[in-house]
């Protein structure tokens, strides 16, 4: 009997090394690339979701201002003349909105330091957005949005009036007229 030991005859049924070590490497490039993009669709959605609380806000606020004659401030609500957090506690601005929201919004990263809505009731502000003309006679209140994480949104942003609580540099901010005190 002979026996051959010509390739031909082998029957391979299993993958090499190789094979297998190129499969893995390109599973973990393709899962690599849908983690950096799930990544990126999170950032994307927090600022849109920064944006309809701000929006829901800022109808509450004209909600009550149709109510009261005037936006929250300091003489009747107890609102600090330095701006407040908005979604930190059950401080005098969230007891002023709530009858006007279902739950007070708070930012998806809130930390108090750089993730935060605001709403400052008196603060000087430009007559002509971002001129910068602010002489201590346009008062009015401001309500923003710290801090976004994309670049993707067109924001407004009035670097001169910002509110105090973010240092006049708010990602977004909207100004209300008249001041509330």
């Amino acid at each position: 009997m002979l026996f051959s030991t010509n390739s031909k005859n082998f029957n391979n049924k299993g993958f090499t090394l190789i094979e297998l070590l190129v499969v893995i490497a390109i599973i973990g490039i393709l899962s690599s690339t849908i983690l950096a993009s799930l990544n990126t669709a999170r950032v994307k959605s927090r600022d849109v979701r920064r944006l309809s609380d701000i929006k829901q806000l800022n109808l509450a606020l004209e909600l009550f201002f149709d109510s009261k004659g005037h936006y929250p401030g300091n003489t009747v609500e107890g609102v600090s003349n330095g701006g407040e957090m908005i979604g930190d506690d059950n401080g005098p601005i969230e007891t002023a909105l709530l009858p006007y929201l279902q739950a007070i919004p708070k930012d998806p990263l809130h930390d108090g330091t750089v993730y935060f809505y605001s709403y400052d009731p008196v603060h000087c502000t430009d007559s002509v957005p971002d001129a910068c003309d602010c002489n201590g006679t346009q008062n009015g209140a401001v309500l923003g949005f710290n801090k976004a994480e994309g670049t993707s949104l067109i924001l407004r942003k009035d670097t001169c009036s910002g509110g105090d609580r973010n240092l006049n540099n708010a990602d977004y901010n909207i100004v209300f007229f008249p001041a509330p005190n």
